[in-house]
């Protein structure tokens, strides 16, 4: 489904509500029409490159909900943020970048991007740094790259429309993540601030209800509240040594009932950067194959 936020951006509505495997995109009508991710609807998606044009499709990361339907369009234009060009450009960056080579889930990332998210290397034509200023036809919009989720993750304020697209930084209950492995919890932190500081009206996300209208001040500090009830609740579990695989198996983060590599892989991703500041700030150990609480 089709919603115009204004004359000229739209909103493509990713299926399943927005909720992952999809992801919603933006559309903008204007200099031969751009896509803003590729995981939404792929009908919708063909039927905008037939009926209005896609000139080039301009990522806001890398991760494999909002590459899917790039597929659709093999001799278009890929634009992305400097920072996370390379990971769209080779497969074995992508990996690197989860954190999997040479761990348990290496195997099941490699079929998930050759079978379920199928991942073909696309060269970045156009790289966006950190405050430039792009044109869409006669329609403006700022860079904001916001690293944190992932190193490079692109964000776009349209400044004459009053419309913010936050992408992953998404204000769900679920909350942030920053599992990635160049990615950490200070720069997701400084990065959800500092959009939430943009002055605009409308506020574009890329999961679950898709559009709020400003200010959200208050939803994003409650979406970063979910780190500390996070790092809370594994803090009351090293109460006692816990090895990495009695971590990952409790399902802090998931809770129960969610089973298998994926959600083993997520657990581990996001727990181990709460560990690392844990230790680094001497309020955790990792002794004798466990983790366990200094004070």
């Amino acid at each position: 489904m089709i919603t115009r936020l204004s004359d000229r951006i739209w909103l493509v509505e990713g299926g399943k509500g927005g909720r992952y495997p999809c992801a919603h995109s933006l559309y903008v009508r204007d200099g031969g029409g751009y896509l803003v991710d590729a995981g939404s609807d792929a009908a919708e998606i063909e039927r905008l490159r037939r009926e209005e044009g896609i000139a080039a499709v301009v990522m806001t990361h890398y991760h494999e909900d909002h590459f899917p339907f790039l597929a659709l369009l093999p001799d278009t234009e890929v634009w992305s943020s400097t920072a996370d060009a390379p990971a769209l450009e080779s497969l074995e960056t992508l990996l690197a970048w989860y954190g999997v080579p040479g761990t348990e889930w290496e195997a099941f990332y490699r079929n998930l991007f050759a079978e379920k998210f199928p991942f073909t290397p696309r060269k970045v034509a156009r790289k966006i740094a950190d405050g430039e200023e792009l044109r869409f036809g006669d329609t403006r919009a700022i860079a904001v790259v916001a690293p944190g989720h992932t190193p490079g993750h692109l964000c776009l304020h349209f400044p004459d429309d009053g419309i913010l697209f936050l992408g992953d930084y998404d204000l769900t209950e679920f909350g942030p993540w920053y599992g990635d492995a160049p990615c950490g919890i200070g720069e997701f932190r400084r990065s959800a601030q500092r959009l939430a500081g943009i002055a605009a009206e409308v506020f574009v996300v890329s999961h679950e209800g898709p559009v709020h209208r400003g200010p959200i001040a208050g939803k994003m500090d409650a979406y970063l509240a979910v780190i500390d009830r996070r790092e809370e609740s594994l803090r009351e579990f090293l109460r006692e040594p816990r090895t990495r695989g009695g971590i990952i198996s409790r399902r802090l983060i998931y809770g129960p009932g969610h089973d298998g590599p994926w959600f083993d892989y997520g657990e581990w991703a996001l727990l181990s950067k709460h560990l690392s500041g844990m230790i680094a700030r001497g309020e955790a150990s990792f002794r004798k194959g466990a983790y366990s609480l200094t004070r």
